[in-house]
C-alpha cells in the first residue's frame, strides 16, 4: 500500500535521525525543555517558578513585560527568584500589539514598538537570557493595512538590530497563522524577511508547532530543512493545549531536532500551550487559573520527557517498523 505524503516526511525524518544519532556520543546532552510564562497571566514569578522546578522545568522564557520604564520584571528579583528556584532565563517573549508593532503604517506606533524591544533587549541581557523573539507584525490584527507591510517591517527591525547586537542578544522572527497576523505566516516568509533586514543581530527563526500546523507542509521536514536557523521552538500539541492531549506526532518533532543536532546548541523547546482562540494575548492580562496551570505543566513536562526517552531508547529496527520503513 502507497503510503500518504505525510508518512512519507515522516519516514524521511526517521533516516535522517537514525543517520544523525549514529555520531552522537555516549554523553550527549537532551533537548533544552522551558516554558513560556505569559501563559499563566498575572500570577506572581515566584509562584510561576516554584511549579516549574516541582516539575523539573529548567529553563523559562519570560513575558516580555516592560511596557514602560516602571512596568515589569526588574533585574535583580527576577534573577533572585529564579535562583531560588534553580531556573535559567533562556530568552524574552516579546509581545507584538497593535499598539506598538514593526509593520504598522503610523510611525508613532512603530516608533513604541522600537522603545519597547530596546527596553526588553537591555534586561534580556541583564538576566542572562540569548534571545528575544517577536512577530513580524501585531497578534490580534490578520487584515493588513496595504501591500507594503513586510518592508515596513524590516525597516523598523534595522532600528533595533544594533541595540540587539550591542546587548549580545539573538533577535528571532516567529511566523503565526493568518489568523492571527496579516504577514509571515511560514518559515520560508520569515527568511525572506530576515533577508530584508539583513543584520546579524536579528536573524533567526522562532518556531511554533501550533503555528507550523497551519502553515508548514510537514513540522519534521521543516525543522530538517530550516531549523539551523531556528534558536527556540514554542511546543503544544495540535489543539494548542498540553503535549499529549492533541494529535501531535511528538516523537518526529524529538527525531528532526536531534538530526539537526539542536540539542548541542544554545537553542531551547519552550512549552507554551495557550488554548484555541485567535487572539491569544488575552491571556496575558488574566488571573491564573493555579490548578489548571498546574495540570498543563505537569502534563506537557512528563509528556516530553517520556516520549525523549522513547525515542532516543528505540532501535533503528523498532522505528523502521513503526514508520513502515523499508530497512536497507
Amino acid at each position: 500500500m502507497k503510503p500518504q505524503p505525510f508518512r512519507v516526511h515522516d519516514q524521511r525524518v526517521v533516516r535522517a535521525f537514525v543517520e544523525a544519532r549514529r555520531n552522537h556520543t555516549a554523553d550527549e546532552s537532551r533537548l533544552k525543555f522551558g516554558w513560556s510564562n505569559w501563559g499563566f497571566g498575572t500570577e506572581d514569578l515566584a509562584v510561576s517558578a516554584a511549579r516549574l522546578e516541582k516539575n523539573g522545568v529548567r529553563y523559562i522564557e519570560l513575558h516580555g513585560n516592560l511596557y514602560s520604564e516602571d512596568l515589569g520584571y526588574k533585574p535583580d528579583e527576577t534573577l533572585r527568584i529564579l535562583g531560588d528556584h534553580g531556573i535559567t532565563v533562556s530568552g524574552i517573549c516579546g509581545m507584538v500589539t497593535p499598539n506598538q508593532e514593526f509593520a504598522h503604517n503610523l510611525p508613532h506606533v512603530r516608533a513604541r514598538a522600537i522603545e519597547y524591544f530596546r527596553r526588553q533587549a537591555k534586561f534580556a541581557q541583564a538576566v542572562g537570557g540569548s534571545y528575544l523573539l517577536f512577530g513580524a507584525a501585531s497578534v490580534g490584527r490578520p487584515t493588513a493595512f496595504d501591500s507594503y507591510e513586510v518592508e515596513r517591517s524590516a525597516q523598523t527591525m534595522k532600528l533595533v538590530a544594533d541595540d540587539f547586537a550591542a546587548a549580545g542578544i539573538r533577535g528571532a522572527v516567529e511566523p503565526i497563522r493568518p489568523e492571527e497576523t496579516s504577514i509571515v505566516h511560514t518559515f520560508e516568509q520569515a527568511l525572506r524577511l530576515l533577508d530584508l533586514v539583513d543584520h546579524p543581530a536579528i536573524s533567526h527563526l522562532n518556531g511554533d508547532l501550533y503555528h507550523m500546523l497551519s502553515g508548514e507542509l510537514h513540522l519534521g521536514a521543516t525543522i530538517l530543512d530550516h531549523g539551523h536557523r531556528m534558536l527556540n521552538l514554542h511546543m503544544a500539541d495540535s489543539n494548542r493545549r498540553a503535549l499529549g492531549h492533541g494529535l501531535l506526532d511528538l516523537d518526529v518533532i524529538i527525531m528532526a531536532l536531534y538530526a539537526i543536532g539542536y540539542q548541542r546548541g544554545d537553542n531551547y523547546c519552550s512549552a507554551e500551550p495557550l488554548g484555541a482562540g485567535g487572539n491569544p494575548y488575552a491571556a496575558m492580562n488574566l488571573p491564573p487559573q493555579t490548578e489548571k496551570l498546574d495540570e498543563l505543566v505537569r502534563v506537557s513536562a512528563e509528556t516530553f520527557r517520556q516520549r525523549e526517552e522513547e525515542v532516543l531508547g528505540a532501535s533503528d529496527e523498532e522505528l523502521f517498523a513503526l514508520y513502515q520503513i523499508d530497512s536497507e
